[in-house]
């Protein structure tokens, strides 16, 4: 008598149906893990994705050539995802006005208002005043170089599952996650992590900070077209001050003066944000959190990742 036991059930010689079951599985865990790489790629955190480099499977003479692509590779990521936090920040640029103009625009425009810094930056060439402009960027960036490996101390070392569990909704492993597994709360974070990490801080904040010099600027140039007339300006320089040009076009209201004024304030509000974003409470809380929180998103992810990577 024949059995009519069906194929790929228990008790059958061939267990086809597990492992086709099996195989869908595996592959299913291997796209999760596919997109979750590349969501890190996308969140600017690409060293938080593992696999081994194919430089150390690469015969000897052929390893600073796969090496120097490899940067090539990491560099165009990171490239292309300073292009998308500009387009990000960008989109933001209103909540920046709103919460940031206002004091900076305290800040400057007492010195604003002043006959000396109008002739002090008037005195500048233009070669001298890319110079002063090049060295608040040197001052902007040595305060965050500085100041940002204090906050690694606020990024958990340790995740909890639930924190996991919040993290992984609407990404590749919130499946994953939701299924009740046990996760690992370690997320692993050696040096190239944290070296990611302190790039993606550095770069965020300067993408920040550029923002909000360009937006100081044109309300200066705009602010003082409009409050500071040419017979004060002839006054403060003892002849008449002609108007700017740009491109060959002469722009009408506006000095080359008025334009030296925007860009030194421009400076000196963008370190003076710099500073107050990362040391005052409520400034901090409005701008440099928000960075903070996506980061630590980011970890509570890679957690789960890791643990996805060893089950899989």
């Amino acid at each position: 008598m024949v059995s009519s036991v069906p194929r790929g059930t228990p008790g059958s010689d061939g267990a086809d149906g597990f492992e086709v079951a099996d195989e869908a599985a595996a592959a299913r865990a291997r796209a999760a893990l596919a997109a979750t790489e590349r969501w890190f790629v996308r969140a600017g955190v690409p060293h938080f994705a593992e696999g081994g480099r194919a430089s150390t499977r690469l015969p000897g003479p052929l390893r600073p050539l796969a090496a120097a692509l490899e940067l090539l590779r990491l560099g165009l990521m990171l490239a292309f995802w300073t292009v998308r936090r500009v387009v990000a920040e960008a989109r933001e640029v209103g909540h920046l006005a709103v919460r940031a103009l206002p004091l900076l625009a305290l800040f400057g425009m007492v010195i604003f208002f002043t006959a000396d810094f109008w002739q002090v930056a008037a005195a500048l060439d233009s070669g001298w005043l890319w110079v002063t402009a090049a060295f608040f960027v040197v001052l902007i960036q040595a305060f965050l170089i500085a100041r940002l490996p204090e906050e690694f101390g606020t990024l958990p070392k340790a995740c909890t599952p639930d924190r996991i569990r919040a993290s992984c909704t609407a990404t590749p492993l919130a499946e994953f996650a939701a299924d009740g597994t046990d996760l690992d709360p370690d997320p692993a974070l050696g040096p190239a992590q944290r070296r990611n990490m302190f790039v993606y801080l550095l770069l965020s904040q300067t993408i920040q900070v550029s923002l909000l010099s360009w937006m100081v600027f044109f309300f200066y140039v705009v602010f003082g077209a409009i409050a500071i007339r040419p017979e004060v300006l002839t006054e403060w320089f003892k002849h008449p001050v002609p108007d700017a040009h740009l491109l060959g076009l002469r722009i009408p209201g506006v000095s080359s003066e008025l334009l030296h004024v925007a860009v030194l304030l421009a400076g000196l509000s963008a370190l003076y944000f710099a500073i107050t974003a990362l040391t005052d409470t409520t400034y901090r809380r409005e701008f440099f959190d928000r960075t903070l929180s996506e980061l630590d998103r980011a970890i509570h992810l890679r957690a789960a990742y890791l643990t996805a990577r060893r089950r899989s």
